[in-house]
């Protein structure tokens, strides 16, 4: 609804404004003649003009409609908008700083109403500036955005309650948070800028965040593709924060809007400015938004700084247990990145999780070996399997896993999975019989006649319960006959003396099939071999000469004509 042109004149006010509370100005008044129709838009210069006048004289606070309709009605021309938009800021800072927008105990009624109307007006000009966000135009967005910063610092310094030195504007802060995660037009320059300008560089500025957040994922739409669109963007600004409060690392000790407080004050003991308040509300955000229902690429983003950045924020981070299970649930890479945060609980929290070892050992599958993630899989299984603590049953089902997955493994897999071996065999001692079972004379003779049956049971889901100790690793024998002459070089390691003290994984995770063409390809060769010892002067013959045959004509070189 268009707002109301207004007279500022205490004597005007009459027995109709007292009902309704609406100030309403005189169409027969000769000072409407500064609100211009809605199809001439003013220039720059009037635009200027209009606000040194609204400035000027609480006679022209009708200009103030004429800018907000300049904001809200011009989205074909950004230029005006835009102007408009910096001078109605630049006015009402300087209503701000009057105290035309505070309310006295010595006004009157007219002057009482006078402030009501230009709260109202200020109202609609913050939510004008809000839906610039989602302008077209990533300039207008941006200038919208330093608009309603501007205007969070100035609401802080001006019109803050009596005796609330650390005083913040949650409610304005909140509407262009919410602006912000439901604009779809938001580009991500404007994004960036909010993150690096703004939350990472201000703690009452996060403090504000977590609140704004947490309102909005509470209240969040069933609409799917508007929750889907919130989610995405809110998760990309919580996991953009820099240096986010925890154990070790204190606050910014940096504010944007509030001032310091009096050292006497029992204000300085307030929630806004104490790292266990911001971790609590940081923690209340997160389990807030990992409620809502998540994308699978949202959940593998989570996963992947889960345990770096997230969890070590939280004051019980035991809360994250139920999401790290449902993720794991979801089976492939999710469940090992899931795997990650609970082996992370396990290390540093005392979780006791006694599924671990089986959830990681069923992970073991062809798939694994094929996935993006490969790299990061072997990388997390060495951390999983290097305590010494662990039982050698389990490290040897473990290693006859991966050395039967060797078998129908890519070679850029195998190469990663032969030195892992070697070291675990290193590390665990006890399994090292498992390269080479001889066995007793009476055990050739049976395998002569019957042939050799592996104890161990692929199909059990239990690693204690394999068999695998009491297996050995033919499969990888097999590998040093491999088609591929760097995978058979690699596989003769196991059979020789186990000298080196371990292999690093790292030099073998970034191997592929381009990798691995490449290499061949820049090898020098000194001596070319040779491909054909005899060379034929033709490629087809026009007979065919069998012993005790007659002459046949040859059926390719008819094909071959080309009469």
């Amino acid at each position: 609804m268009p707002a109301q042109l207004i007279t500022v004149d205490s004597k005007s006010v009459s027995k109709k404004r007292k009902r309704t509370g609406a100030v309403e100005k005189s169409r027969k008044d000769g000072s409407n003649k500064a609100a211009k129709p809605a199809s001439s838009a003013p220039s720059a210069e009037e635009v200027l003009e209009l606000e040194a006048a609204i400035v000027e004289s609480p006679q022209n606070y009708n200009k103030i409609v004429v800018l907000l309709e300049c904001v809200q009605n011009s989205p074909g021309n950004p230029e005006l908008a835009v102007t408009s938009s910096v001078s109605l800021c630049r006015a009402f800072c300087r209503l701000m700083v009057k105290g035309s927008l505070s309310r006295r105990k010595t006004d009157d009624e007219a002057q009482a109403t006078i402030v009501v109307w230009l709260r109202d007006r200020y109202k609609d000009y913050t939510r004008a500036l809000c839906g610039l966000l989602n302008h077209q135009d990533p300039a207008v967005q941006t200038a919208a955005l330093a608009l309603l910063m501007r205007l969070v610092r100035e609401d802080a310094a001006h019109l803050k309650p009596v005796g609330d030195e650390l005083y913040f504007p949650h409610a304005l802060f909140g509407k262009a948070v919410k602006a912000l995660v439901y604009a779809e037009e938001l580009d991500e320059s404007v994004k960036d800028e909010f993150v690096t300008k703004y939350l990472n560089q201000h703690d009452d500025i996060r403090y504000s965040f977590y609140i704004a957040v947490s309102s909005l994922a509470s209240e969040a739409p069933l609409s799917a593709s508007t929750l889907s669109h919130f989610t995405d963007t809110a998760l990309s600004l919580m996991v953009a924060l820099d240096r986010p409060p925890t154990a070790e690392a204190d606050l910014l000790d940096s504010n944007y809007a509030i001032g310091d407080p009096p050292s006497s004050s029992r204000k300085s003991k307030a929630a806004i400015l104490q790292k266990p308040a911001h971790r609590k509300l940081l923690q209340e955000t997160w389990l807030s938004l990992l409620r809502l229902p998540l994308s699978p690429p949202n959940t593998k983003s989570l996963l992947l700084t889960m345990s770096s950045r997230i969890a070590p924020t939280f004051l019980r981070p035991t809360l994250l247990m139920d999401f790290l299970v449902d993720a794991y649930a979801a089976g492939g890479t999710t469940a090992l990145l899931a795997l990650n945060g609970l082996f992370y609980l396990i290390a540093t929290k005392n979780l006791d999780y006694p599924n671990f070892y089986p959830a990681l050992y069923a992970l073991l599958t062809r798939d694994v070996l094929h996935v993006r993630y490969r790299s990061r899989f072997f990388r997390l299984l060495e951390t999983f399997l290097g305590s010494t603590h662990l039982p050698a049953a389990l490290i040897a089902s473990f290693i006859k896993r991966l050395a039967r997955l060797s078998l129908s493994a890519p070679p850029s897999a195998v190469v990663v999975i032969v030195p892992f071996v070697y070291n675990l065999l290193k590390k665990h001692p006890s399994c090292t019989f498992m390269v080479h079972r001889a066995g007793t004379g009476e055990d050739r003779e049976r395998w002569r006649k019957t042939g050799l049956l592996d104890c161990f049971d692929a199909g059990e889901v239990d690693p204690m319960k394999t068999g695998a100790l009491e297996s050995c690793l033919w499969e990888l024998e097999m590998g040093m006959t491999h088609w591929q002459p760097n995978v058979a070089t690699i596989a003769r390691i196991v059979g020789e003396q186990f000298t080196k003290e371990r292999y690093g994984i790292e030099d073998f995770l970034d191997h592929s099939y381009a990798s691995m063409f490449n290499a061949e390809i820049q090898k020098s060769i000194k001596k070319p071999p040779v491909v054909e010892f005899d060379i034929p002067k033709k490629i087809f013959f026009g007979t065919e000469v069998e012993e005790d045959a007659l002459a046949q004509e040859n059926t390719l070189l008819s094909l071959w004509s080309f009469e």
